[in-house]
């Protein structure tokens, strides 16, 4: 059996199994199962209808018309299902997972399961990106059933949130997803009509149980005693587990390692660290850029990085791509490039923002979550007589070869086992243009043209292929806080200025729009709070956002902003002696949720910490609290730290910081070189007298003490950067 029973149902649940087993899937047409048990009362009429159209966001928009009768994930809803003395079956989804949509196409699309769905449960919509709380209950769910992450997950529900089975689904076959439907649904509808009140007592017990051992998780002692020595340590593993074969960290599960980069990009220059330390993290570094930025990841014909892979290589991406990976993706390679000098990473990070600015700019003007259609592999894929085909004779064979394409195929038998995929091709650029253009006794200037020709060309058919993707038009605090750190960081790398007024226009308007009073909002139109309401990871967003720009432009108003999202977020999710995902006026489930870093994303805790030192490097008040929510290093970081790399980054800035401290009167090109400064390596802040710092120029404070007087940009660059960062 592949679901959990809660404990209090084993004796019970065993005399069933093999009846469970054996019935799996089995039903009437009218949808009743085979155990005879006769429909629920007939619900409320709120609950006779799909209640999505009303609710931002990809994930409720993509089934508002369903013809299941999903609700929202709401207090009143729950209310509902126990005054109509039903179960709740909710499915978790996440934006950045494409595959819910398949899964719950498969749903939809079978008549009786639409009919037993509507029939027997009260069917609960959550997107765990907005609800992150229950995002993050998924991955300990997934955990007690010794399973890794996966979305969308099925749960069943007493009315009163209390987990009862639960199961992972990570394929789209409509057969296969009614079979793992009615599994699950033939045990719990049997054990609810046997006796409901006992379903309810005992799965209560059960989460008991549960909150007990998470809140212990969360409430033990499990900091490292010398965080400054373990960072140290996971760098070096860190560097060392990178595999030249998979070309990946094995633990990363395929997703583009954004957050690797930017780790080990950043202490590969990082001037408190060990040279030897910096030397290996600046090799590694360049062995995944040399890996990854020819690699099909990357879009050649319309721009943008797929957020995962599928199989042991980065020769067949997933196809998926969302406003997040692309942000993520687009701040770790400026990292890289400012590390190893590699203009071929700048060229993509910047490719990532016109992308992003393409695809994910609503209509109101800030940044949509976004969303891929799940899509069959082969529409993104190539045979050599395809491109010979659409191209003219001279422009097939120079594509054929940038993109390393082979009659056979270029798939390696690793992604491709079966051979599903004979003759295909994914498109890489594994030449330059540069290089392509010398070939073909061209400038570069000259084959631009010629090669976005092409390019337009094929992207043509592949939408023929792919046919219409809609567009998702709704405004999401995340997606618009993590550009407006694109931007920041881009003015960093590039010294133009169009990066640094983008970031501060877009920060700007992103505080009218999602601000809420004191509060945060994470869609700019009205939803429940339980949907729209700000998590305390959307704060750590904001704060990182805030800080970044006040650095670029050394406007106290982002400070003032930052210590006022430090003091809410401290009232928000205070709570325990440990850090809350949701407000309590949010919370449905009652359960300490542990801040699982979700692989594709960053962690509340690193976020958090990271703004915590920040902001007291700087000498702003933050109250107690927020600064107890700052997670020191946890021993848990330090065991799998490919998987934590935002909180090491915390723990650098915390341990190995480098103060730049700059005195009045600056030059302008000074003080541009002050504020070009990698943002998250360096402590920034203004003298507080002459005596400190004399006019005209800036202290450096190296982490072991040493300072560094400088008074011209060249000075401040030799000051702060080691000569492990030169390429």
């Amino acid at each position: 059996m592949n679901f959990p029973i809660p404990h209090g149902f084993a004796a019970f649940a065993t005399v069933l199994g093999g009846l469970i087993l054996g019935t799996a899937g089995c039903r009437k047409g009218n949808g009743e199962t085979r155990d005879g048990a006769g429909p629920p009362p007939v619900l409320a009429s709120e609950l006779l209808s799909n209640d999505l159209g009303r609710l931002p966001g990809p994930v409720y928009r993509s089934q508002a018309g369903s013809p299941i009768h999903w609700q929202a994930w709401t207090q009143e809803t729950m209310e509902r299902a126990k005054a109509a003395n039903r179960m709740v079956f909710v499915v978790i989804a996440m934006p950045q997972q494409p595959a819910f949509q398949g899964v719950l196409k498969a749903l939809a699309s079978d008549p009786a399961l639409v009919y037993a769905i509507n029939q027997y449960y009260v069917p609960v919509l959550v997107d765990g990106d907005a609800s992150r709380e229950v995002g993050l209950l998924s991955a300990d769910l997934c955990a007690e059933i010794k399973r890794g992450l996966q979305m969308p997950l099925f749960v069943w529900m007493t009315p009163d949130a209390n987990p009862v089975a639960w199961i992972p689904v990570s394929h789209s076959s409509s057969m296969k997803v009614s079979e793992l439907f009615y599994q699950s649904h033939s045990m719990v509808t049997r054990m609810w009509a046997d006796d409901s009140a006992y379903v309810v007592k005992n799965s209560g017990l059960d989460n008991d149980n549960r909150r007990g051992r998470l809140a212990q998780r969360k409430n033990a002692k499990v900091m490292s005693e010398q965080p400054a020595v373990d960072a140290v340590r996971c760098l070096r593993q860190l560097a060392s587990l990178y595999d030249p074969y998979s070309r990946s960290f094995d633990e990363a599960g395929g997703l583009f390692p954004a957050g690797a980069i930017e780790l080990l990009a950043t202490a590969a220059v990082h001037p408190g660290l060990p040279v030897e330390t910096r030397m290996r993290c600046l090799e590694t570094t360049r062995d995944m850029l040399k890996d990854l930025l020819p690699s099909a990841m990357f879009d050649p014909l319309e721009g943008g990085v797929f957020s995962s892979r599928r199989g042991s290589s980065w020769a067949l991406p997933s196809f998926s791509r969302d406003c997040g990976s692309q942000a993520r993706a687009a701040v770790a390679l400026i990292h890289a490039y400012r590390a190893t000098g590699d203009p071929l990473a700048l060229q993509r990070a910047l490719g990532l923002i016109d992308f992003a600015e393409k695809s994910y700019i609503t209509s109101d003007g800030l940044f949509s979550v976004g969303m891929m259609e799940e899509s069959d592999p082969a529409a993104w894929l190539w045979n050599v007589e395809e491109i010979r085909k659409e191209l003219r004779p001279e422009d097939a064979a120079w594509w054929i070869k940038a993109t390393d394409m082979k009659g056979l195929g270029n798939l390696p038998s690793e992604v491709d086992p079966q051979r599903e995929y004979f003759r295909c091709n994914s498109l890489g650029m594994s030449q330059s243009m540069e290089e392509i253009a010398a070939e073909q006794s061209q400038s570069p200037a000259e084959f631009a043209a010629r090669f976005d020709t092409a390019r337009k060309t094929l992207l043509k058919v592949r939408n023929t292929r792919l046919g219409t993707v809609v567009r998702d038009d709704c405004a999401h605090a995340g997606a618009t806080l993590r550009m407006v750190s694109v931007y920041a960081a881009a003015f960093g790398a590039t010294g133009d200025a169009k990066f640094r007024d983008k970031a501060v226009a877009l920060l700007n308007h992103a505080r009218t729009a999602f601000g809420d009073g004191p509060k945060l909002r994470i869609f700019n139109k009205e939803a429940p709070s339980s949907i729209g309401g700000g998590r305390a990871f959307l704060y750590g967003l904001a704060l990182q956002a805030a800080l970044d720009v006040s650095v670029i432009t050394s406007d106290e108003k982002w400070l003032v902003w930052s210590e006022d999202l430090a003091t809410t977020a401290a009232e928000l999710f205070t709570g325990s002696q440990f850090l809350k995902e949701c407000p309590d006026d949010a919370k449905i489930i009652d359960l300490p949720v542990t801040d699982l870093v979700m692989l594709f994303d960053d962690s509340t805790a690193g976020l958090i910490s990271f703004a915590e030192c920040r902001l007291a490097e700087r000498n702003r008040p933050v109250v107690p609290s927020f600064s107890e929510l700052a997670t020191p290093l946890p021993t848990y970081a330090v065991d799998r730290p490919i998987l934590h790399t935002d909180l090491l980054q915390a723990t650098l800035a915390r341990h190995f910081r480098v103060t730049i401290v700059a005195g009045s009167g600056l030059s302008s090109e000074m003080k541009l070189a002050t504020e070009r400064l990698s943002m998250r390596m360096f402590q920034r802040r203004g003298a507080k007298s002459p005596e400190e710092v004399p006019a005209g120029s800036v202290l450096v404070i190296l982490a072991d003490g040493e300072t560094r007087l400088v008074s011209t940009p060249e000075a401040l660059q030799q000051a702060v950067l080691p000569s492990a960062g030169k390429s």
